[in-house]
C-alpha cells in the first residue's frame, strides 16, 4: 500500500490499524458510519471511538491536497472524497464489469506486475475478526481481477512461448480452475510436447484428488471432447454452492454473502447422501447469468447448483436462494428467507441451517423424478436407492415391495452401500407398520439388523441411526429408540425426518409435551415433507394423551388430508374425534380405516403404535372401540 500526492510519496503512519482504516475507506468509496468502523476494527478496544479519532487525526495531514481536504468526517460517518483521490484497486475492480479490457499492453503489463506482488498482505489485523473477513473478501476480488488480467494477457500473447508462460502463472494462481488448467494443457502440448503435457495433467489430477474435487471436465478437455458429453458425474447426487451475490445497501452485506456460502457448503457437506464440491472451488463462481450455469456445472463436475443473493436493509436481511439443475439448465426450486438481525453470525447460522434442510429433500425429489424416467436395467446403485425412496414414501404394501426389490439391486451393485442397508431396514419396518405381512415380528428383527449394518458401514450417516430408531420403536424399546434418533440429529441437526421421528416416539413414551417442539421443528425444516401427514398425526396423538381432545381431533382430521396419508391416519382421526365426543365423525373415519385395510383392528393399531405406558394405550384403545374399530384376534 502506498500514498502519493501529485506523484510524490507520502509516508504512511506506522500504526497498522490506521493504514487499514485508510484502505477500508479507499476501497469502500462511500460514507461509512463511525459505529461500523469501530465494530470492524476496534471491537475489543476500551474506547473504540477514541481510537478511531486518533487514527483520523493521523490521516488528515496526509490527505490534505492542494484542492482541499480529501478526508471528510462528521459526527456520524467518515469518507474519502473520490473527486480528490484516485484508488488504483477500485479502478482495477472496475475491469470486472467490462466485457473487454480497454487498456494498452503496457498498462496491462504494469497492472499484472502490481498484482503479482500480492494483495495487501501488510494490512492484516488478526485480532479484528470482522475486518479480516472484509479484507479477505477484497483479496478474493483482486484475485478475480488478477485472473482477468492474466486471461487477457494470454489472449494477446505474441508467441506460443509467451502464451504458455502466462498460462502457467494463471494456473498457479488458481490451481483448481478447470478452464485455466485446460488452457495450460493446450499451450503445454503445443510448446513442450505430449510427454510434458501429460506430466502436467497428472500433477493437476493429483491436486484435484487431494482436495476431493472431480477431475472429469479436466480429463475431457485433455481428450479433446465436449465436456458436457464427456462429464462423468458422481453416482450420488452432486451439488455445488456458488458464491452468493450481495445486492448492496449495507457495509456488512459482503460478510453475510461470503459467510453464507461457506456455511451452506459445510451444512450440505454433513448430509452423507450428497457429493458437495469444496468451497474453495465452487465459491469462485456466481450465477449472474443463467447461461453460465451449465458451464459451472461442467467445470465443477456436479448436477445441481445452489446460488442466490443477499440484501440487508437496516435490521432486516433477505436471502434469495435458487436450486438449479445444471445439466438441464432449469430451476428446480427457489425461495426467499427473511430474518430480523441481532447478531450477524447467529443469523448466518440460521439461514444456512434452514436453507440446507430445504435443499436436501428437493434434490432427493429431483433425483427420484429423474431416475423414474430411466430404464430399470440402466440404474446405478444410487439411482436404485433414490427410486426406492420414492416408492417408500407412498406407504402402501405394493410400493414397499417395489422399494425392497430396488434396494436389493442397489446392494447387489454395491454391497457396502450404507444407505441402501438403511433403506432396506425401512422397508422391513414398513411391512410391519403397515400390517403387510402375516408375521410382523420377524420383519422388525430384520429392520433392526439392516439398520445396524448401515451404522456399521458408516457410523457418521444420520440415515442409519434414524432407521434404527424407528425399528427399535416397533420393537417396543422406546428409550433406546430415542437415543438412536438423537444420535441421528447430533450427526445432522437439519434432518427434518429425524426431528419428526423424535416427536413421534416421544408421543408414545409418556412425554407428549416434549413431542410437539420436535414435530414443529420437523415441519419448519421441511414444510412440504412427504411425512407431513405423519407429523400432523403425531401432533394429534400427543395432544390426545395430554387431554386436549378438541385440538387433537383437528390435527387428526388434518393429517388424513395430507398426501401419502394411509389407513392408520383414519384410525388416529377416529380415536381423537371419539375423545372429543364427535362420535358420528369418529365412526365415519373408523369405517374408512377398516375399508382401506380389511381386517383392521385395535390390535393392529397397537402393534404399529406401541405405547410405553398402559394408561395411554388403554385411552386410545377405548376411543377406537367406541368409534367402531374391532378389537381383533389375540
Amino acid at each position: 500500500m502506498a500514498l502519493e500526492c501529485n506523484g510524490l510519496p507520502r509516508n504512511l503512519p506506522k500504526s497498522r490499524k490506521t493504514r487499514a482504516l485508510l484502505a477500508h475507506l479507499a476501497l469502500q468509496g462511500c460514507p461509512v458510519r463511525r459505529e461500523a468502523l469501530c465494530e470492524l476494527m476496534w471491537e475489543t478496544a476500551d474506547d473504540p471511538r477514541a481510537a478511531l479519532r486518533w487514527s483520523l487525526s493521523k490521516l488528515r495531514p496526509l490527505l490534505d491536497t492542494p484542492c482541499g481536504q480529501a478526508l471528510r468526517a462528521d459526527t456520524h460517518a467518515v469518507e474519502l472524497d473520490l473527486a480528490l483521490v484516485a484508488v488504483d484497486a477500485r479502478e482495477a475492480k472496475a475491469l470486472l464489469d467490462q466485457p473487454r479490457i480497454g487498456v494498452t499492453d503496457a498498462q496491462l503489463d504494469l497492472m499484472k506486475q502490481v498484482l503479482d506482488s500480492g494483495y495487501t498482505r501488510d494490512l492484516d489485523i488478526p485480532a479484528s475478526y470482522r475486518y479480516q473477513l472484509w479484507i479477505g473478501g477484497e483479496r478474493e476480488v483482486m484475485r478475480r481481477v488478477h485472473r482477468r488480467v492474466l486471461d487477457e494477457q494470454s489472449a494477446r500473447a505474441a508467441s506460443a512461448d509467451a502464451a504458455l508462460a502466462t498460462a502457467r502463472k494463471r494456473a498457479a494462481l488458481d490451481p483448481l480452475d478447470n478452464e485455466a488448467n485446460a488452457r495450460l494443457l493446450v499451450q503445454s502440448l503445443e510448446v513442450d510436447g505430449c510427454v510434458h503435457a501429460r506430466a502436467a495433467l497428472e500433477g493437476m489430477r493429483a491436486r484435484y484428488r487431494a482436495e476431493g474435487i472431480p477431475d472429469h471436465a479436466l480429463v475431457a478437455s485433455w481428450r479433446g471432447l465436449d465436456p458436457a458429453a464427456a462429464l462423468d458425474l458422481p453416482d450420488k447426487p452432486s451439488v455445488a454452492v456458488l458464491g452468493f451475490t450481495d445486492l448492496g445497501g449495507h457495509e456488512e452485506g459482503r460478510l453475510l454473502a461470503e459467510g453464507l456460502t461457506a456455511d451452506l457448503t459445510l451444512a450440505l457437506g454433513h448430509m452423507r447422501g450428497l457429493f458437495v464440491t469444496a468451497h474453495a472451488s465452487s465459491a469462485r463462481f456466481s450465477a449472474k447469468s443463467a447461461d453460465l450455469l451449465p458451464l459451472a456445472g461442467q467445470m465443477l463436475g456436479v448436477r445441481y447448483l445452489v446460488h442466490g443473493t443477499t440484501q440487508r436493509l437496516d435490521r432486516r436481511v433477505r436471502v434469495n436462494v435458487t436450486l438449479a439443475d445444471a445439466q438441464r439448465n432449469n430451476v428446480l426450486w427457489c425461495e426467499h428467507f427473511d430474518r430480523r438481525i441481532s447478531d450477524l453470525f447467529a443469523v448466518q447460522d440460521a439461514f444456512s441451517a434452514t436453507i440446507a434442510s430445504a435443499i436436501e429433500p428437493e434434490i432427493n425429489r429431483a433425483e427420484g423424478e429423474r431416475v423414474r424416467l430411466k430404464s430399470s436395467e440402466d440404474l446405478s446403485a444410487w439411482e436404485c436407492y433414490h427410486r426406492a425412496w420414492w416408492h417408500c414414501f407412498r406407504f402402501t404394501a405394493f410400493h414397499t415391495e417395489q422399494a425392497h426389490g430396488l434396494l436389493l439391486r442397489a446392494l447387489a451393485l454395491d454391497p457396502g452401500f450404507a444407505r441402501a442397508h438403511a433403506g432396506l431396514s425401512f422397508t422391513h419396518y414398513s411391512r410391519a407398520f403397515l400390517d403387510a405381512v402375516s408375521a410382523p415380528d420377524p420383519e422388525v428383527e430384520l429392520a433392526l439388523k439392516f439398520a445396524q449394518q448401515s451404522i456399521d458401514l458408516d457410523p457418521r450417516d444420520a440415515m442409519g441411526h434414524w432407521t434404527l430408531g424407528l425399528a427399535r420403536f416397533l420393537a417396543r424399546d422406546h428409550d433406546r429408540a430415542i437415543l438412536s434418533v438423537n444420535t441421528s440429529l447430533t450427526i445432522n441437526p437439519n434432518f427434518a425426518q429425524a426431528h419428526y421421528a423424535l416427536g413421534f416416539i416421544r408421543a408414545h413414551t409418556g412425554i407428549p409435551t416434549q413431542a410437539l417442539p420436535a414435530l414443529a421443528a420437523a415441519e419448519r425444516l421441511s414444510p412440504h415433507d412427504p411425512l407431513l401427514f405423519a407429523i400432523n398425526g403425531s401432533r394429534a396423538m400427543s395432544l390426545a394423551i395430554q387431554g386436549k381432545y378438541d385440538e387433537a381431533a383437528a390435527w387428526g382430521v388434518r393429517a388424513t388430508s395430507e398426501p401419502n396419508a394411509h389407513f392408520h391416519m383414519y384410525a388416529v382421526a377416529a380415536a381423537c374425534l371419539a375423545l372429543a365426543n364427535r362420535h358420528d365423525e369418529a365412526r365415519a373415519y373408523a369405517h374408512r380405516a377398516c375399508s382401506a385395510h380389511p381386517g383392521y383392528s385395535i390390535r393392529v393399531f397397537e402393534r404399529s403404535f406401541p405405547q410405553k405406558f398402559s394408561a395411554d394405550r388403554e385411552l386410545l384403545a377405548q376411543a377406537l372401540r367406541s368409534a367402531g374399530v374391532p378389537d381383533g384376534g389375540s
